[in-house]
């Protein structure tokens, strides 16, 4: 055989073996043009361009958020965020990415201006990429520009692979914030902020420069430098920015099945405090081996339709989910677009000062119609054995020390309501200073054209000591998340 031939049939293997194929995979690049980041930008693309054909991926750029929705994020498999501000999206455009960030689907990295989370040119802040960058609010910055010395804090970390300990990054713009987010994300580096040249008295005390959440499903770097064009030739950077797109290219994190919100009222009467402590520590417990992530709140104003979008389950332990027309508004929107409910006792309550029809609606018509007192345990008896929520229960049970609430009309007289388990008759009369002698008792339903469920429980410090009870509560939660099993 020719040996000429021979060789150069070697180098064809050879070539193949280390060459990339001509595009493995698509970046999303979302840029900032002109401006005092155009120069940055433009660097960053020429970088990117020659980058991609060495790594083995093409890139498209857009400039603003108009073509975004969950179709077309679908196409690539990392978003970089190129000083493009977290504002000025379109609400199809932020929908679809917290979408796609939640679920893992794309990797994503951001630069410098992604983090100027405020109220900017009339846009509002966008609370959930604040949360998402770890719970911050732009305050100011260093200077105009100024170097500084970043110091890795996580070595090992793959977006770290080859940087120094420490190196200096010049005429930098060094954002502040009005807290570190160091305790909802996952630091890599931190700017030293006794090095600043020329020296600053703005100063955070703790100022993270690279981070993570990975409390997201998609893999996601945050680089808090990015503002002139001589990062381009900063080989730390560099090292750093392409281990980032590889990095976020990568596998999905694995991540809990779902998210769930809890949210309580710190202002109520203190037997509803009790049980609202009992039940965040309750719900808490369940995620020990990350099967779900559980956030809570006492922040009513979190009922808006960015921050319920997020969360896959909402428990609302005291208090109804809505005191303002906006909040209530959201609340329905999130319920009619798919979310799931689980109210127990002071959550559903309403009369005739509630003026909530919607919400009255959506427990089946009812309205609270009285009480006993004082609290006492009761024995309920289980309407349906069928149902996965009281698969496994006993026909009846004795339910710990509770204030059980009454409703007139019953939510059993609605076609859409399914009652799971009622006060039994035997209880008759049950009270002292308020007794309740007789009448239909529901206390534990759904209403099946919403994933929702309601538990009459929820008053004072017994509800969870109860094994049978505990068992009827984990059902309740697999149940209203049983798309996700």
């Amino acid at each position: 055989m020719n040996k000429r031939f021979i060789f150069c049939f070697i180098l064809l293997l050879l070539s193949l073996s280390v060459k990339p194929a001509a595009s493995d995979f698509k970046v999303l690049v979302l840029t900032e043009r002109g401006g005092q980041h155009g120069g940055f930008t433009d660097a960053a693309l020429a970088w990117l361009e020659d980058f991609g054909k060495a790594s083995g991926f093409t890139f498209t750029e857009v400039n603003n958020t108009e073509l975004i929705d969950k179709d077309f994020l679908s196409a690539y498999k990392v978003f970089i965020q190129l000083d493009y501000p977290p504002y000025n999206w379109t609400d199809k455009a932020k929908a679809a990415f917290e979408q796609v960030v939640f679920d893992g689907t794309i990797g994503w990295v951001g630069l410098h201006h992604a983090t100027l989370l405020g109220d900017f040119d009339g846009f509002p802040m966008w609370n959930w990429f604040s949360d998402y960058m770890g719970g911050i609010r732009f305050q100011n910055y260093i200077a105009q520009t100024a170097s500084g010395k970043v110091v890795v804090e996580q070595p090992e970390h793959p977006v770290m692979k080859g940087v120094s300990p420490s190196f200096r990054v010049t005429h930098d713009e060094w954002y502040t914030f009005d807290r570190s987010p160091r305790p909802d994300v996952q630091v890599l580096a931190h700017v030293d902020e006794s090095t600043y040249e020329p020296a600053s008295t703005i100063k955070m005390g703790d100022h993270p420069a690279v981070w993570i959440n990975p409390r997201m499903k998609a893999r996601n770097v945050y680089f808090l430098m990015g503002h002139h064009k001589d990062l381009l030739k900063n080989k730390d950077f560099t090292t750093m920015f392409g281990n980032a797109i590889r990095w976020a290219a990568g596998p999905a994190n694995w991540f809990p099945r779902f998210r769930v919100l809890v949210h309580f009222n710190k202002e109520v009467e203190e037997a509803h405090r009790q049980f609202a402590y009992d039940g965040i520590k309750f719900f808490k417990d369940m995620t020990i081996g990350d099967g779900l992530v559980v956030d809570t709140t006492s922040n009513i104003a979190d009922f808006n339709s960015e921050k319920l979008r997020s969360y896959h389950l909402v428990i609302s332990l005291n208090d109804n989910p809505g005191h303002t027309v906006e909040q209530r508004e959201a609340f329905r929107q999130y319920m009619e677009n798919g979310g799931a409910w689980l109210g127990f006792h002071a959550a559903a309550y309403n009369d005739a000062g509630t003026q909530w029809q919607w919400f009255v609606d959506f427990l089946g018509g009812a309205v609270f119609y009285r009480n006993n007192w004082p609290p006492q345990s009761a024995k309920l008896v289980v309407d349906d054995t069928s149902h996965p929520v009281t698969k496994g229960m006993p026909a009846s049970f004795i339910s710990p020390m509770n204030e059980w609430y009454q409703w007139k009309p019953s939510p059993r007289e609605c076609k859409n309501v399914k009652v799971l388990l009622s006060l039994s008759a035997e209880n008759y009369p049950i009270g002292f200073k308020d007794t309740v002698t007789d009448g239909d008792f529901p206390v534990v339903w759904t209403r099946t054209d919403y994933n929702m469920l309601y538990m009459n429980m929820g008053h004072g410090g017994r509800i969870f000591v109860d094994p049978t009870q505990n068992y009827l509560i984990y059902n309740a939660l697999r149940w209203l998340m049983r798309d996700r099993f």
